[in-house]
């Protein structure tokens, strides 16, 4: 008898903590095989039946007018389980909890498709995901915006990739970018980044990761939004954000046994 799909992520879940093995993979480099922190998402799924947690969270400093003391904010965890599906498709949902891991203030539910797997380091995917918030429920009603866009990565499978996003939400078309690069033979990869909006600007993300293994990494990474108006204007002089995460591909104990 299968199981159900919503309690193998469950499992994953609570396999992350306890299993010492992960498992081997060779269609990502360890720099960029995760979609978070980034605003832009890769083309790459996870294999069927393996899962991918990627957990975070942000600080923010904002100076309000000629306070000496900034506000103070944080967002932790923000998440984002994956689980391999079929072979080339990818569940995915994700939240964002508000300070103090009050009620969720974001949820996120969809799916990828990789419709052109890597061929000479080229992969192209459609994700679609639906959001939500506490108010609003799980609801796929015409209020609850979808988030849809292309996914095109370029890996040289040595030190150098690169992705980018097209995006329709909320019938607005957004643009992302970035190139990741890696520095050395320790761990570490550099990435920097770059989203555009018509309506609301564009933004600057930059930061590094650290790979422990094939399949788990920090990052480190720093944000700064350019709204358009006068009121963004006065946001961009004066906000700052750092953003940490984690991100580790597990594998079932069925995955193990027919690996080994």
């Amino acid at each position: 008898m299968s199981m159900p799909v919503s309690r193998k992520i469950l499992l994953l879940l609570a396999f992350s903590c306890t299993t010492p093995t992960f498992a081997q993979f060779v269609d990502d480099n360890a720099s960029d095989f995760a979609d978070r922190p980034m605003e832009s998402i890769s083309s790459s799924v996870v294999p069927q039946g393996m899962g991918q947690i990627e957990a975070g969270g942000y600080a923010q400093w904002l100076t309000i007018d000629d306070a000496q003391v900034p506000d103070f904010s944080y967002a932790v965890p923000i998440g984002l389980i994956r689980y391999g599906w079929r072979e080339r498709v990818e569940l995915r949902a994700g939240a964002q909890w508000a300070q103090s891991l009050g009620a969720p203030q974001q949820a996120r539910f969809g799916v990828k498709w990789n419709a052109l797997p890597q061929k000479k380091g080229l992969g192209i995917s459609v994700n679609a995901e639906f959001e939500t918030t506490a108010s609003q429920g799980i609801s796929l009603g015409s209020e609850v915006p979808l988030d849809l866009r292309i996914c095109a990565d370029w890996n040289s499978f040595e030190r150098w990739s690169a992705r980018s996003n097209v995006i329709l939400y909320q019938g607005r078309l957004r643009f992302s970018a970035a190139a990741m690069w890696t520095a050395g033979r320790q761990g570490w990869s550099l990435m920097a980044e770059t989203k555009w909006d018509a309506v609301q600007g564009w933004n600057f993300h930059a930061g590094a990761f650290l790979a422990i293994n094939d399949n788990s990494r920090f990052d480190f990474t720093y944000f700064r939004q350019s709204w358009n108006g006068e009121i963004g204007q006065e946001l961009n002089a004066k906000m700052y954000q750092l953003r940490f995460g984690y991100s580790r591909r597990i594998m079932t104990g069925n995955n193990d046994s027919q690996d080994q």
